[in-house]
């Protein structure tokens, strides 16, 4: 059953349909790089809005996020259960690129360094009194680190609720996902980790947002409670106050307990974290944001008074404790502990050793992205309740052809990438494409010269007429009592005109059709490159699986001449070849709104070749019939102001058509369907003059 988003996930509303997961994908351990390029797109889309700044989003292997300082990494595990969360973390993370101090975590030249003592923070630590003797551990200096994540992350979350309030729901998404934890709730009611440790106190002040903290439950809580003051965090302008509080909270914790109890501390690696965590610095001090912050970080439900009538009403369990009993089962203390390392490695920023996509992965993502490629929804009913996903790439790549190979020539990545192993079989595809192109190129010069009467423009003068300009000739007979002495000139220009093609890429048109079908767009386009007023756009249409496990309807921009030259079907076009099934109706839908918009006023005329009979995609309405939305599709084309030619490819180019194939043609183009051979210019001449040579301005 398909699991769409609905509002209970906020993410639905910006990004509508684009990013929609369903059940059985989520089983492939394949990664349908399409969609994480479109999310990625769209979440670094609202990044951007929300901090002000251009913040690059990429990918790693798992569902964590972080910051680097420069950019924010998003897990690639991004289905509906968790997509919310991503965007928050994703959120938060730019957030903090835009509002700390990365420099902190540096040394006073700007480099990363290994070792905390060395950075800024270090120099700052020592000017708040912390390190008087200079002999602070790197295990110390780790602490006030993570401290200072902590009320960095408050600091920034206040001022993203302040500026952003449609923020929140993606924090809460967060917050509900990674820190509201039952275990964590549990441990807190009941008095756990309450020995003085810098263990235990971290882990209280970890969780100050939870409204089960206990400010009893160690002897400086409340006194960190107060230092920190969350209700007055905006007071913290920047990320230097925020260390400068840390540096109070750490001088509150290590009056109470000693320094030598940093080895005791539950945390086994605590030592290791100290120390790694120094080589990647800037990822570090964002720490970030993937602490618990409850929705109320904006301080409204954060005062001491509440503070302490909590920590009044567990005083007696406390002092009945002796720090060394729990009441909590063995089995939910190794649930304890497993919560509070997520909530550190959040905090210390250890998540960032898990892996990230491949080199190769990541590759393929970013060329998808560039290509500009996206996921539309359509529609296949007419009450519009059964939404399907269609793939659109808007620009033709040589990234993209190598990143999604079944929508291209066999051997083709082998060839761009000059791989001297490419097989004959691929060589001969390749190259029977180049003979269609330059054979179009050809007849394309031919159908030029036809239309250059385009560039030309007709004027007509009127004289003696009551108004307009005097024509000078005729001011003599004025004294004639002839007043009709003006002229008017009527100059008539052809229009201009948006043409988009759109090529049946499916394997039905595999050969012989396929190599007209190019033949004739390309000379289209060398046509109108030879005239003014013509922009022209080629696409191809088929469908294809896209390392998913659903088959797709996908339409690839091939050529575009506003931003195009012929040089770009010259070394692209040849890499171009049939793929999956007929979707026709289904691909015009998905670019409708593309093409109009391109066309920005402009005439518009829309080509079409194809060779039958649509076929219907995965998730289609169960009673969806190709020729029957075609048509309707076409229809609405038309109500639109697109006008249309229909082109139908024959295997011969003979003059002979089965009945059900002309019948089925005739029903989704009606009059505008031409069985002509393609390639014949003389004809195609013909078909495009009676829909733009006789319109004048």
């Amino acid at each position: 059953m398909k699991n769409t988003f609905t509002r209970s996930n906020w993410s639905s509303f910006w990004l509508e349909d684009e990013y929609d997961f369903d059940g059985e994908s989520q089983k492939s351990k394949s990664i349908d790089y399409t969609k994480l390029a479109a999310t990625q797109r769209a979440i670094g889309n609202f990044v951007n809005i929300v901090t002000g700044k251009q913040i690059p989003v990429v990918f790693q292997s798992n569902d964590r996020s972080y910051t680097d300082g420069e950019q924010v990494v998003i897990g690639t595990k991004l289905d509906d259960a968790n997509f919310d969360p991503a965007v928050g973390l994703a959120l938060h993370e730019g957030s903090h690129i835009a509002y700390t101090d990365f420099t902190l975590l540096k040394d006073v030249n700007g480099n990363s360094t290994r070792s905390l003592s060395n950075t800024v923070m270090a120099t700052a630590v020592r000017l708040q009194g912390c390190d008087p003797n200079l002999d602070m551990t790197e295990q110390e200096f780790d602490i006030i680190k993570n401290i200072l994540n902590w009320v960095e992350d408050r600091r920034i979350d206040y001022k993203v609720y302040t500026n952003a309030p449609g923020y929140r729901m993606y924090y809460q998404s967060m917050y509900d996902k990674y820190f509201n934890d039952k275990i964590i709730d549990k441990a807190l009611k009941e008095n756990v980790k309450i020995q003085e440790t810098w263990d235990d106190y971290l882990f209280h002040i970890i969780n100050f947002t939870n409204p089960n903290r206990n400010l009893s439950a160690l002897k400086k809580l409340k006194d960190i409670w107060n230092v920190i003051d969350l209700k007055n965090i905006s007071r913290l302008e920047n990320t230097i106050d925020a260390l400068q509080v840390s540096c109070e909270v750490y001088k509150l914790i290590k009056s109470a307990v000693p320094v030598d109890a940093i080895s005791n501390s539950n945390d086994s690696d605590q030592s290791e974290a100290g120390n790694g965590n120094a080589e990647d610095a800037e990822g570090q001090g964002s720490g970030s944001g993937n602490t618990p912050d409850a929705s109320n970080s904006n301080g409204d439900d954060e005062d001491g008074d509440d503070g302490d009538d909590e920590g009044d009403d567990d005083a007696e369990s406390v002092s009945n404790s002796n720090g060394n009993q729990s009441s909590l089962s063995d089995n939910q203390l190794a649930k304890l502990e497993k919560a509070i390392r997520a909530q550190k490695d959040f905090l210390e920023g250890t998540q960032q050793k898990k892996g990230r996509l491949s080199k190769m992965q990541t590759s393929i993502i970013s060329a998808i992205k560039e290509s500009g490629t996206e996921i539309r929804t359509i529609f296949t009913d007419e009450a519009n309740t059964n939404p399907i996903e269609t793939v659109v790439v808007k620009k033709l790549t040589h990234g993209i052809i190598v990143s999604l190979p079944e929508l291209f020539q066999y051997g083709s990545e082998g060839v761009i990438n000059n791989n001297l192993d490419v097989s004959q079989r691929a060589i001969y595809g390749i190259e029977k494409n180049q003979a269609a192109v330059q054979r179009g190129i050809s007849l394309g010069r031919v159908l030029g010269s036809k239309l250059q009467l385009r560039n030309a423009e007709r004027s007509l003068k009127t004289t003696r007429l009551q108004t307009g300009k005097i024509d000078r000739r005729l001011v003599a007979q004025l004294g004639y009592d002839n007043v009709n002495v003006f002229h008017r000139v009527v100059t008539d220009r052809f229009k201009n005109y948006f043409i988009h093609v759109s090529i049946d890429a499916s394997g039905s048109m595999d050969g012989t059709k396929f190599h007209n079908a190019l033949t004739s767009a390309v000379a289209i386009a060398q046509a109108a490159s030879m005239t003014t007023g013509i922009r022209v756009q080629i696409s191809v249409r088929g469908t294809a699986n896209l390392n998913s496990n659903i088959e797709k309807c996908v339409t690839v921009y091939a050529y575009d001449s506003a931003h195009d030259k012929m040089s770009k079907i010259i070394n692209n076009f040849k890499y171009l070849s049939t793929f999956g099934c007929t979707p026709e109706g289904l691909s015009f839908k998905s670019i409708e709104k593309d093409i109009k918009a391109d066309a920005k006023g402009d005439e518009l005329i829309f080509i079409n070749y194809s060779d039958g009979y649509p076929t219907s995609v995965a998730k289609c309405h169960h009673s969806y019939n190709g020729v029957e939305y075609t048509r309707r599709v076409v229809n609405d084309f038309k109500s639109i102001g697109i006008q249309v030619i229909s082109y139908f490819i024959n295997e011969t180019n003979s003059s002979w058509y089965s009945s059900d194939d002309k019948g089925a043609f005739i029903k989704m183009y009606g009059p505008d369907s031409k069985f002509i051979d393609p390639v014949n210019m003389l004809e195609v001449s013909k078909t495009m003059n009676a829909k733009f040579l006789e319109k004048v301005q």
